[in-house]
């Protein structure tokens, strides 16, 4: 929160005091219409929300002013449903559309997805082998191998590597003040 109190001193309007550390809500930011301006931001939000959860959110997250805000609450069409043949009706859709201080352009699609899809590909053939061949292993013993007997993945090795290289050189931060009752090094008070 304090990465928005620059922004927070200039607004002609008062903030809000309800401090959110573990939200219980996901926000979507959703891809813009075919004729919306750039200064305009929708996003799919909890139906519990309001206005001025949004404006707070945008502000104290992502240091965003907002100017204006509109709701909207989407009804959905009632769904049948193939078994019991009851119509049901589906939970509404809230959306809200921001109006920035600054215009946010959706970036474009990549021309060439290639590099991505072979990367996805060979990845999701690599996993495939492995499983067809622990497949066989069990099979034909009838044993499934404990964790410790498997091969290690890439991934692990790399995580293994990257984790160890950051005990021994350290050098990793989040940017923020440790409060000390958390830190090894403060004192505790007791109380």
């Amino acid at each position: 929160m304090a990465a928005a109190s620059g922004a927070a001193g200039a607004l002609p309007f008062r903030l809000g005091t309800k401090k959110v550390f573990l939200p219980s809500h996901s926000i979507t930011f959703l891809a813009p219409r075919p004729n919306q301006s750039p200064t305009f931001a929708t996003f799919k939000v909890p139906l519990t929300f309001n206005k001025f959860d949004i404006r707070d959110y945008l502000l104290h997250a992502y240091n965003t002013p907002v100017l204006a805000v509109r709701s909207q609450v989407r009804q959905r069409r009632d769904i049948m449903k193939h078994i019991t043949g009851r119509k049901f009706r589906a939970p509404p859709i809230k959306t809200m559309t921001v109006q920035l201080t600054k215009p946010f352009v959706w970036p474009s699609m990549p021309t060439d997805t290639r590099p991505w899809l072979l990367a996805a590909s060979t990845r999701a053939t690599d996993e495939q082998t492995a499983r067809r061949r622990m497949t066989m292993q069990i099979r034909k013993t009838g044993v499934m191998p404990l964790r410790d007997e498997r091969k290690e993945s890439l991934d692990r090795k790399n995580l293994r590597k990257e984790a160890e290289r950051l005990l021994k050189e350290g050098g990793w931060t989040n940017r923020r003040e440790l409060d000390p009752r958390f830190s090894e090094k403060g004192n505790v008070k007791k109380s």
